[in-house]
């Protein structure tokens, strides 16, 4: 723990060495998830292309950045707020057992039923 003088305010500290472990085992995770949904909206739900491509995937990259951007930023009030080096956040991103359920229980039975991976609205069922 740091302590702070009167002359000098608190900073914590943006990167220690454990962050490239983290960065890369993250990344990493983060790759695998996106790839798994990639496969599982294309072969199994059977999305076009460009739904998959242009909507879905560009709005998962927008929120890893923001959600990413956000926890940092609480870490680092955190760490000002209570004069700590060690604060972390946990990272955010598709986890694969809830893109499991949200596949197989949520979106796979209304494929089956409509006979269209895209329900468009007004479509009688």
């Amino acid at each position: 723990m740091t302590t702070t003088t009167a002359s000098t305010p608190f900073r914590p500290k943006l990167w220690v060495a454990g962050d490239w472990n983290a960065f890369f085992g993250f990344g990493t995770n983060i790759l695998v998830n996106v790839l798994t949904l990639t496969g599982l909206l294309r072969f199994v739900l059977e999305f076009p292309n460009d739904f998959v491509f242009g909507r879905i995937l560009p709005a998962v990259g927008l929120m890893l950045c923001m959600s990413t951007c956000y926890y940092a930023w609480l870490a680092y009030s955190l760490a000002k707020r209570t004069g700590r080096n060690d604060v972390c956040t946990l990272p955010s991103g598709p986890g694969v057992g809830h893109m499991f359920i949200c596949v197989f229980v949520v979106m796979l039975p209304i494929k089956l039923a409509t006979g269209d991976p895209i329900k468009k609205p007004g479509k009688p069922v």
